[in-house]
């Protein structure tokens, strides 16, 4: 299903009048038969931040959120088409001169109309295999020992959740490699004498009362080997108190009401006694794109998931955006007390691209490179750590 079918459903467009079909069919009949030859039509890309002479490729690049803005407009119900007529002063026999159209803005879709896009989509992705495999790279970014520059650590993980009771899951972690963040970073790891590892000293944390001292740790700009971790599937995922398993995740609520309530008490749950400081609303906003991008859910509760996201307040819209791994695709964010967090899809299909946390001036980000179903089996050809939890 396209964007426009999705939309359309949702809004309960009504179909085209047969007054207004027969109407435009004679005014542009009547319009060719009186035009010697065809005036050429250029791509036009109505958008508020593109004026209408950019290239045909940017142009056929976002037809399909142009059509998008116009069915939700409402100009779905009745096309007019702009021909003119007159004759230039020039010499006998000269093509008419056609005057470009007069073109209005479209206005941007709002968060809850791409949310609700993805939701329509969501719901009808198939979901029949042994396993659910995704395949992700995280970047992470860390401001180096002596303050200096920015570094970005990237992982590659690959998640194998069996939908066999009493089989594991399979995790398949591979450090990608540090390098600087930026240009400037660069230029700043340059002038420092272009080290390829770095130290950082121990930390005193506290964490919800508690605290604890974190080791040293010594990082390497070299890419690392794969490694395999094992882990029951039988495990619990915090963050929707459920298995990571099709058939209970198939328990969670399938509508946006319902999700919302139980996704509180699950947060409620892991918050104890300082849940009256939390803010709720960032919280469903991360734990629902978790359900969206993280874990086995059905399509059902995935729709859910979006449409919860449309739902909370503050929820706002990014329009087209490129994601860490140069993909475009639809942003919605919202701001948290140091930053904000943004989650960029794929509409059409309901599958989201990637989720980007900005804390401060530095960024974590989660992309999608593929997850779907399968009745393939992992490759577990790299070495095996033979723990019980999941890689970091």
């Amino acid at each position: 299903m396209d964007d426009l079918t999705a939309i359309r459903e949702l809004l309960s467009a009504p179909p085209v009048s047969p007054e207004v079909v027969a109407d435009g069919r004679t005014r542009l009949a009547t319009a060719f038969a009186s035009t010697p030859k065809p005036a050429n039509l250029r791509s036009l890309e109505m958008t508020e931040e593109t004026p209408v002479h950019q290239d045909k490729r940017r142009a056929m690049r976002t037809a399909r959120w142009t059509a998008l803005g116009v069915g939700l407009l409402g100009a779905a119900a009745a096309v007019t088409l702009v021909v003119t007529s007159g004759t230039s002063a020039g010499a006998p026999g000269t093509r008419p001169a056609a005057q470009a159209p007069s073109v209005q803005p479209i206005k941007k879709l709002s968060a809850q109309q791409v949310l609700l896009a993805a939701a329509t989509s969501a719901a009808k992705t198939p979901a029949d295999g042994a396993y659910w495999v995704r395949n992700s790279v995280t970047g992470k970014q860390r401001v180096e020992p002596g303050g200096k520059y920015t570094l970005e650590m990237t992982t590659l993980l690959e998640t194998w959740v069996s939908q066999v009771p009493g089989q594991p899951t399979w995790f398949i972690n591979q450090n990608l490699g540090i390098k600087p963040a930026t240009p400037q970073d660069e230029e700043a790891w340059r002038a420092a004498g272009s080290p390829h590892s770095w130290t950082y000293p121990g930390t005193t944390v506290t964490k919800r009362g508690k605290s604890f001292k974190t080791p040293s740790v010594t990082l390497q700009s070299k890419p690392g080997e794969p490694v395999t971790t094992r882990v029951d599937s039988d495990k619990t995922d915090s963050s929707v108190g459920k298995p990571m398993t099709r058939a209970a995740l198939s328990e969670l609520p399938t509508t946006p009401d319902g999700l919302r309530d139980y996704l509180k008490t699950v947060i409620a749950k892991q918050w104890g006694a300082e849940y009256a400081h939390v803010d709720v609303n960032a919280e469903l906003y991360q734990t629902g794109t978790h359900i969206i991008m993280d874990v086995p859910a059905p399509p059902n509760v995935r729709a859910a998931a979006f449409r919860m996201l449309a739902s909370l307040p503050g929820v706002k819209a990014e329009g087209e955006v490129t994601d860490p791994l140069g993909r475009t695709g639809q942003a919605v964010s919202l701001p948290h007390s140091n930053g904000e967090g943004r989650l960029i899809m794929n509409t059409a299909t309901g599958e989201p691209l990637a989720f980007v946390t900005t804390i401060k001036e530095a960024r974590v980000f989660v992309a999608i490179k593929k997850a779907r179903w399968t009745d393939d089996k992992p490759d577990l050809s790299a070495s095996q750590r033979g723990s019980d939890d999941p890689p970091a």
